[in-house]
């Protein structure tokens, strides 16, 4: 596909709307719960408010067991009640990092080879309970032309079973060319500002970390059994797509072999810096300046994850500000880690913003 066609993004008289058949536990009845569109001619009348098949599931501690054990997330609000009462929550509550996972997966299984995720963005607004209902939400929003390649925009969401928004955000896909796989541009590197400040909660030890990047953490080298593993955790109850698991289907795929999911972490189980470390974080207080917000993340996908790759992290403050909102005087610290593997290559780009009031 050298490029969308003239139809692409045009007003039509009905958008369309394409629902998967789901079994029980909201799972996909299709082929293991992959609703396997393998034919890209589909593309070529995608436009604005169309939406993208749904991705359901009713969470429990089958699925948050599972994805605890592939990305290190034992933590105990997400499994001891008592822990939960004691953080100020009704009941435990899943990870807002499998909710991401479950976006990841509507996409890809959308597109069914005939893209990839390039840039995936989000804030989480709510927390999702035991028992709750969880049901992707994409919806095209534009399309665009860049550097020869064909882009779809997309605004994305999980919603809960009362259909309130647990996780707006947005996503971009990348249309590969006669089923070659391709990537987006690396980007110039990511401009500090020199304008910046002391303020309120905003201090000059803060600020002299703009620019300023840490030691870099290196994960072990990824198996193929880490990403069978990492698919098979974000697809339960239903069989992950052979691509994450079966090497013969994957060097038939666009990518010429097994590739990881886009959202996976190959830092689990590795001794890196904890975020809650990094010197211009403040902790979780409760006096003014202390008290944390998670104000949602940026991610921008490159390279692709392959077998036996070893991914270097390399984390800096890009910008620190402050600015006057509902709960007062808000210090917003944004942060970006730069991901590359052992050839040199960028893979990925997650910019992470805490908010501290």
């Amino acid at each position: 596909m050298a490029g969308l066609p003239a139809s692409l993004g045009r007003d039509r008289r009905a958008r369309t709307q394409i629902h998967e058949m789901r079994g029980p536990d909201g799972a996909a009845a299709e082929e293991g719960g992959v609703n396997r569109m393998a034919d890209a001619d589909r593309f070529e009348t995608i436009g604005e408010g169309d939406t993208l098949p749904i991705y359901e599931r009713t969470t429990g501690f089958g699925h948050w067991n599972r994805y605890a054990a592939v990305n290190d997330e034992f933590i105990d609000v997400h499994m001891d009640r008592a822990a939960a009462e004691a953080a100020g929550q009704p009941d435990v509550f899943g990870m807002g990092n499998l909710r991401i996972g479950y976006v990841h997966n509507a996409l890809h299984d959308w597109l069914a080879g005939a893209g990839d995720i390039v840039e995936f963005g989000c804030q989480f607004r709510q927390l999702n309970f035991l028992g709750d209902r969880l049901t992707s939400h994409c919806v095209v929003t534009g399309t665009e032309e860049r550097d020869g390649q064909s882009l779809i925009l997309l605004e994305v969401n999980v919603l809960n079973q009362e259909d309130e928004s647990t996780m707006p955000g947005t996503a971009l896909l990348l249309l590969f060319c006669d089923g070659k796989a391709s990537t987006l541009s690396e980007p110039s590197p990511t401009l500090v500002p020199s304008d910046r400040s002391v303020g309120v909660h905003l201090d000059q030890a803060t600020l002299d970390w703009l620019g300023r990047p840490l030691s870099a953490d290196v994960a072990f080298p990824v198996c193929a059994n880490d990403i069978r593993r990492w698919a098979a955790a974000t697809y339960y109850p239903s069989d992950p797509p052979p691509e994450f698991t079966d090497e013969n289907a994957a060097a038939r795929g666009p990518w010429g072999g097994l590739v990881a999911p886009r959202d996976f972490n190959p830092f689990a189980w590795s001794k890196v810096t904890p975020p809650d470390t990094y010197p211009w974080m403040r902790g979780m207080g409760t006096e003014p300046g202390t008290r944390g917000l998670n104000g949602g993340q940026r991610n921008r996908y490159f390279a692709p994850i392959r077998e036996g790759d070893v991914i270097t992290s390399v984390v800096t403050l890009v910008d620190a500000f402050e600015k006057e909102g509902r709960l007062g005087t808000m210090m917003f610290l944004v942060d970006e880690a730069r991901w590359t593997n052992q050839r040199g290559e960028l893979v990925r780009l997650g910019q992470r913003t805490t908010i501290y009031h």
